[in-house]
């Protein structure tokens, strides 16, 4: 019987709590398990698993490097939420909230290294060097990406530009390892690599913007951290940005100012900047991006040969384009 997205789910979640399984210390591992517990679309896991048998490969042979993907964004996450001082994530207290920033700092750290370990399972495969180099990659990009995500909080004047750039590598970047990984693991020829790979940097950036608009836009159950939180921790995301190029009115300009100047606006600015952005069309504008770089992905997935894998690449898509949390 072939295999269905949910099948993909089921194993990776049994895996995971595999490799969480209670170990010593408890202060380190506790945490550990408390994260991945936390659920999450596992959209980069499913990538290498999918990609895999896109490209005539085993699933199940990627389980290794699947669930190193999910370690690496959950690491990713837990120091994210330092640096922005996040309270919730899934709608769960962050693990600096629940613990402590010194327990976060140090879980992340060790997650790389059980990352790396689970990818080590492929040291008599073929492409053991360049599964090992587009993971050291994609780690040294995805940190990049942060930077400019940081450092843009202190510029006022970023392009629509700079922000792609920002986001191909802090969000795209780990999708589109992903799907490389998927397919050197199955083997797969240098064209059908590269297939994956725009596909999935396009599907990347169509999630990211698709996330920007979400912190504005879905309600704080659905999304599971607060809304607007991107306004008051000072991000400059689609939506800040493309007003910034649109916004005409003297008073949305000096709250864009007043925004870029102070690295952030109080809560009790949200419901004025969401008005800023439905007057603008800045939130129809971010929804026409998210088609753009949705069919962009698809277009590029049709040049794949048809399969099983195929098929749930475009699912899974289609499932990422129409989310609403």
């Amino acid at each position: 019987m072939a295999k269905t997205i949910e099948d993909f789910q089921q194993d990776l979640e049994f895996f995971l709590k595999e490799i969480a399984s209670p170990q010593k210390p408890a202060s380190m591992y506790e945490p550990f398990r408390y994260l991945l517990d936390g659920g999450g679309k596992r959209v980069r896991p499913l990538l290498v698993m999918m990609s895999t048998l896109a490209c005539g490969g085993t699933p199940g042979l990627s389980l290794n490097a699947a669930a190193a993907m999910e370690i690496l964004h959950n690491f990713t996450l837990v120091h994210d939420d330092i640096m922005d001082q996040s309270p919730l994530r899934r709608g769960r207290e962050t693990v600096y909230k629940k613990w402590n920033e010194s327990t976060a700092i140090l879980l992340g750290d060790m997650m790389i290294g059980i990352a790396y370990r689970l990818l080590d399972k492929y040291n008599h495969h073929k492409n053991f060097g360049a599964i090992m180099s587009s993971f050291t990659r994609g780690l040294i990009e995805v940190c990049e990406g942060q930077a400019y995500d940081l450092d843009f909080r202190h510029i006022e004047n970023i392009t629509m530009q700079d922000y792609i750039l920002m986001i191909e590598k802090k969000t795209a970047m780990l999708l589109e390892m992903s799907a490389e990984i998927g397919a050197q693991i199955a083997g797969a020829s240098h064209k059908d690599c590269m297939a994956l790979k725009t596909f999935a940097r396009s599907m990347g950036i169509a999630f990211q913007i698709q996330d920007d608009l979400l912190d504005m836009t879905a309600t704080g159950t659905d999304f599971g951290k607060v809304v607007g939180q991107d306004i008051v921790e000072g991000k400059k995301t689609y939506l800040i940005v493309r007003a910034l190029e649109k916004a005409t009115e003297p008073q949305d300009k000096a709250l864009l100012k007043e925004f870029c100047i102070k690295g952030g606006l109080p809560q009790s600015h949200i419901v004025t900047m969401q008005d800023i952005f439905t007057r603008t069309g800045v939130y129809d504008d971010a929804r026409a991006e998210v088609t753009r770089y949705t069919q962009e992905a698809d277009s590029t997935l049709m040049q794949m040969p048809q399969n099983d894998g195929r098929d749930m690449l475009e699912q899974l898509l289609k499932m990422l384009a129409g989310r609403k949390n």
